[in-house]
């Protein structure tokens, strides 16, 4: 019992030490993952300031090549292996702006862990998702390309013009989908499978607004099921709290989750919800809502939406001076999405949104984003 309760770490440490499994492991019996796409999309954005194209990377699948490499422990009964993924973004979509169309991508690491997996579950370390990554994105919708929670990624640099003149404030400051806190340098234990539930815990820091190195951690459990009858039900509900040294400036906590339901008929259900409480003179509380309906047919999907932001309260610039806060701030989100998938790696889409912010103090115009666009996977 002893030898396979300590399995998960000892087969991770032995992953630390290359030389002693370049001796124990044959090169055919190691299995490469290798996996992309490219992502890229016709973006139409329309502010006060008046209106533009661009030719963008969709940030909400960000164009990105990875590999996994595994191998199997036969002794052990264990799964050991390493997770290594890097996005490319040119023209990423949530950074373009009138003034700045062109904007040159850079390699951005989104994974780079070991893990070992088995009978007690799998434990992962390094730079990668932390337990709650994803927990506010649940969707069978099948439009999850085009209409992602974070609708801010696409367009989240246009602004909201206050109409008076006293400034603007970009989208992405004024509403975010708050998941959790994505992906960071942390240890993560993923807990076997009880049913259809999954439980995972990490621990680990990540550089907060401030620049510092916070201590972060996050709980999360999954659910996944088909039921006869009622069709296919996916949800998430999670947590996370992040501090700094001092255990207090700039510490926020998250708990949100969300809930998809795909019907045999095709008709599909996602609500997704976030609350962040921030302990800082700075911050407040926020809160982050999003429903969504649509319908799926063979190749076609099609969804409407709608979705909030509220209390984000993001400061109004004037040629990059600060003019006031838009305390109260409100954002309602009115969308629709529609995903065309000839073949299995092929996504062929259309989305439209309208932005529409409403505050205390000010009057803003509207911000609208259309993009056509198609994503390759490879």
């Amino acid at each position: 019992m002893k030898k396979h309760q300590l399995v998960l770490c000892v087969a991770l440490g032995s992953l630390m030490n290359t030389t002693a499994m370049a001796q124990k492991v044959d090169l055919s019996e190691v299995n490469v993952d290798a996996y992309g796409h490219i992502n890229m999309a016709i973006m139409h954005g329309d502010t006060g300031n008046g209106s533009e194209q661009y030719i963008v990377d969709n940030k909400y699948a960000s164009s990105r090549v990875g590999t996994r490499i595994t191998t199997h422990l036969k002794d052990w009964g264990m799964t050991v292996g390493a997770h290594v993924e890097f996005e490319y973004q040119h023209n990423a979509s949530n950074v373009v702006t009138p003034d700045n169309r062109n904007e040159k991508g850079s390699w951005e690491e989104r994974h780079i862990n070991l893990f070992a997996k088995g009978r007690y579950g799998m434990i992962s370390v390094g730079q990668g998702s932390g337990a709650g990554d994803g927990a506010t994105e649940m969707d069978l919708s099948g439009t999850k390309v085009a209409s992602f929670p974070d609708l801010a990624l696409v367009g989240g640099a246009l602004p909201f013009v206050e109409k008076s003149g006293d400034g603007e404030v970009k989208v992405i400051q004024a509403v975010r989908s708050q998941d959790f806190e994505a992906r960071y340098d942390r240890i993560r234990y993923d807990a076997p499978a009880f049913g259809p539930v999954k439980v995972s815990v990490s621990h680990g820091y990540k550089e907060n607004s401030s620049d510092d190195n916070a201590d972060t951690s996050e709980i999360a459990a999954r659910y996944n099921t088909s039921v006869d009858g009622v069709g296919r039900i996916s949800a998430a509900i999670g947590y996370s709290t992040q501090y700094n040294e001092t255990g207090t400036f700039n510490s926020r906590d998250i708990v949100g989750g969300s809930l998809s339901w795909l019907h045999d008929s095709g008709f599909n259900a996602t609500g997704v919800y976030s609350y962040a409480d921030y302990d800082s003179n700075n911050k407040n509380e926020t809160a982050f809502n999003m429903v969504k309906l649509g319908y799926k047919t063979g190749k076609h999907s099609f969804t409407v939406h709608r979705a909030q932001g509220q209390d984000f309260n993001p400061m109004l610039k004037d040629q990059g001076n600060d003019v006031y806060k838009a305390v109260g701030s409100d954002v309602e989100i009115l969308g629709a999405a529609y995903v065309y998938q000839p073949i299995k790696r092929l996504d062929v889409y259309a989305a439209f949104n309208n932005f529409a912010l409403e505050a205390d103090m000010g009057d803003y115009d509207d911000v609208n984003v259309a993009m056509v666009g198609s994503r390759l996977k490879f």
